[in-house]
């Protein structure tokens, strides 16, 4: 049957068999004969390391408790362009 299917996808569309993936969109992809295992890992891995964060102390909660927040608090100004490519990166991991 899935012979047939992808005879009938390759008369159709111009198309190729690449075999098993492995890789796709970010997305790592490990198929077994009665199972598919998806993983971000190496989208995250490659996140991280463009937003030097890969060797960061991890914490339960990345916010200081009780702090007040204020709109000068003496540090350096963010750019614009880095913290929207890192929204877009988060935005794209949470939604695939």
């Amino acid at each position: 049957m899935m012979k047939e299917f992808k005879e009938d996808m390759m008369k159709t569309f111009e198309m190729t068999d690449l075999r098993l993936m492995n890789y796709v969109l970010g997305i790592e992809v490990k198929q077994q004969e009665d199972n598919i295992f998806i993983s971000q890992k190496k989208y995250i891995e490659v996140l991280l390391k463009k937003f030097k964060m890969f060797d960061c102390k991890l914490v339960a909660t990345p916010l200081v408790v009780n702090e007040k927040l204020q709109k000068d608090d003496g540090a350096q100004e963010a750019y614009a362009s880095r913290c929207k490519s890192l929204i877009g990166s988060l935005l794209y991991l949470t939604t695939t």
